[in-house]
């Protein structure tokens, strides 16, 4: 019989799902084809204050979502999808879900009805502004923890600083992606490189970002990983 594990996605594919997007993929590469998985992306509706008599502060009111909204979770369920593939998970093995109201409920909501064996959330961790973050909103993960109906893997970032040598960090992060999806084609830029794999730390991408990013490049076209062509005045990377 077929499980099911129950992945929770943002629609930025922020750092946080894409590390708990790895530990999902490697569990479906171990148990594949056994395991299925559920992408799930929630809409968030915000806790909002009514002044009408008979609302009380943090009632939940209805809000229409808008066809961008939609539109961007959809997106943000075919990028994961096609990553997922590119690693070799079968399109039958991989279902995509898209909810609407507070991600934490609609989480353990979709967990119940679907019957999963395994949730699978990403965290950022206990940086200060995480913390400070939780004493006035709360955490997603920690709230899917204590309602989900079975077992709840929370991915959570390794605490990271600004690295010393950000050429180094941006060139590893660059061998990282292509060793998880052998034989696909893929094409950098300096500017991409520097906003997709920046520091956790780094809330900003700016020219030194950008800077290491070409370096990075620079260093892995020298060694054979990555071919450089000029393309209409813009240096692009390829690895074939």
């Amino acid at each position: 019989m077929n499980k099911r594990i129950l992945l929770g996605i943002d629609t930025g594919i922020s750092a946080t799902t894409r590390h708990a997007l790895r530990s999902a993929a490697d569990l479906l590469e171990s148990a594949a084809p056994h395991l299925h998985v559920v992408l799930l992306t929630v809409i968030t509706i915000p806790y909002m204050t009514s002044p009408s008599l008979g609302m009380y502060t943090g009632q939940m009111l209805p809000i229409s979502v808008t066809l961008e909204q939609r539109s961007q979770a959809e997106a943000a369920l075919r990028k994961v999808q096609d990553e997922l593939q590119e690693r070799g998970i079968q399109a039958e093995q991989i279902e995509t879900l898209v909810r609407v109201g507070l991600p934490a409920d609609e989480i353990v909501k979709a967990a119940r009805e679907l019957h999963v064996s395994l949730i699978i959330v990403g965290s950022h961790g206990d940086s200060a502004g995480q913390k400070l973050r939780r004493f006035f909103v709360g955490s997603t993960s920690r709230r899917v923890l204590s309602l989900a109906p079975c077992p709840v893997m929370i991915a959570s970032l390794p605490r990271s600083h600004q690295p010393a040598d950000l050429i180094s960090w941006y060139e590893n992060a660059i061998i990282a992606y292509l060793r998880d999806r052998p034989g696909s084609l893929t094409v950098f830029t300096p500017q991409e490189v520097a906003q997709k794999f920046a520091p956790a730390s780094k809330k900003a991408v700016g020219r030194r970002e950008i800077a290491a990013a070409t370096l990075a490049l620079e260093r892995l076209a020298s060694t054979g990983i990555l071919c450089c062509h000029d393309i209409k005045g813009e240096l692009k990377y390829v690895n074939d």
